[in-house]
């Protein structure tokens, strides 16, 4: 999956529909604390979540860890029913389960966020389409911008709202820097924002809910390629055909459902522990009320796309890869692009240099600290690796060309 943690990640939507609060005996516990029981924690907060590679919370059955190959992610449940992304090597899968069974869906591309309807209906985005499956079968539309990415659809009513990630051009070069809010109502795709993008801005939509008011709200990050800064996080929300900002946010967090009472809750991101928290808005501020990532992309686990084949493909171009005259026993190089001020701004550069490498190389988001001695601490990197006989000036050179924009922060390092 071309991960959209954020600005990928991710990254990353799914539909609520019916999301509640319970009133059990676990309390929230102190801010930026996991309970002791994530799972129960979760259930009494209404929500399903992906929690150290399992699905935990609502459903009545437990998704057991997955192989290294495949990773849990986005899941989205209403009455009794679940779905979520089987993130693979390649093409993904749907796995919806209901009363009825289980039922695995291979894809022919890179899925994202399935949602349900209040009808039983679920939709899902592959690549630029959007498929809807109901009691009356399986249909695929196409989006409304060929090459882009359709991804965290909800519905409202018999209408879907979705975002839309734009493919590059002359105006943004750049993939995955300008998303949008579209509607398909009656067959036709509708644009409902026009958020700035270009060669230096980019704009991001994470996390579409529907609210029990009938309004969808959505996270906006937007930030600047140039500037080694974080991004700037704001709540919005479209009611009718109208979109308006509702606060600026203090700092990196996502939604991810309502209480009975109305309250939002919140991904939060815990670098340090790699967890995902869930927190809920309290007229004493956010407490931490469970864990795991709801309608963000799991912290713990590598996206399978980036852990390269079993032999390394060739380089950017393979005309510029000089063959060693002898190997003996060669340290095993890396490209090191960087640093960022969050995994928001590695992640975008991390979806680009896989891209240019067509899978074929594995390329990690790395974090300063924890002993780490090529990345500052509290800073994001991103780590190509490299087969031990390549030469990494001549991989570094070739890179540079391909990704001139980032050109002047690229090194060859030995991790």
């Amino acid at each position: 999956m071309r991960t959209r943690s954020l600005i990928a990640a991710a990254l990353c939507g799914v539909t609520i529909l019916g999301w509640t609060i319970g009133h059990g005996s676990e309390p929230a516990v102190e801010a930026r604390e996991c309970p002791a029981n994530v799972g129960a924690a979760d259930h009494a907060s209404g929500v399903d979540a992906v929690y150290q590679g399992g699905l935990v919370g609502t459903t009545s059955s437990a998704v057991a860890r997955q192989p290294s190959s495949v990773v849990v992610r986005q899941v989205a449940a209403s009455a009794g029913r679940t779905a979520y992304v089987e993130d693979r090597q390649g093409a993904d899968a749907i796995v919806l389960s209901t009363p009825q069974g289980t039922r695995v869906l291979p894809q022919t591309g890179e899925a994202y966020h399935p949602t349900w309807s209040a009808r039983g209906a679920v939709g899902w985005g592959v690549d630029d389409g959007l498929v809807v499956r109901s009691a009356s079968g399986e249909r695929t539309i196409a989006g409304p911008q060929p090459g882009g990415i359709v991804f965290a659809p909800v519905f409202v009513g018999r209408a879907i709202v979705a975002a839309v990630s734009a493919p590059p051009t002359v105006a943004v070069p750049e993939d995955a820097w300008s998303d949008d809010l579209w509607l398909l109502r009656g067959g036709r795709w509708h644009r409902l924002t026009a958020f700035a993008a270009g060669t230096d801005r980019w704009t991001a939509i994470r996390t579409p809910f529907f609210a029990a008011d009938g309004s969808v709200e959505f996270v906006v990050v937007r930030g600047r390629g140039s500037q080694d800064v974080l991004p700037r996080f704001s709540l919005w929300r479209l009611r009718g055909g109208t979109v308006h900002r509702v606060m600026s946010l203090d700092g990196e967090r996502y939604l991810a459902g309502y209480a009975t009472d109305g309250a939002r809750l919140w991904n939060v991101p815990d670098r340090a522990t790699e967890t995902w928290l869930i927190q809920l808005d309290t007229p004493g501020g956010p407490q931490t009320v469970g864990c795991g990532a709801v309608a963000v992309d799991p912290m713990d686990v590598p996206d399978p796309d980036r852990t390269g084949h079993a032999a390394p493909a060739p380089p950017v171009r393979p005309s510029e890869r000089s063959a060693p005259t002898d190997p003996g026993d060669p340290m095993e190089a890396a490209l090191l692009i960087g640093d960022f001020p969050t995994q928001v701004a590695a992640d975008v550069v991390a979806q680009q240099v896989t891209q240019a490498y067509d899978g074929g190389v594995p390329v990690d988001v790395v974090q300063g600290g924890k002993g780490s001695t090529i990345v500052q601490p509290a800073r994001w990197a991103v780590l190509v690796r490299l087969a031990a006989t390549t030469d990494g000036s001549t991989e570094l050179s070739a890179l540079q060309t391909r990704l001139p924009s980032y050109a002047d922060h690229m090194w060859v390092v030995v991790p």
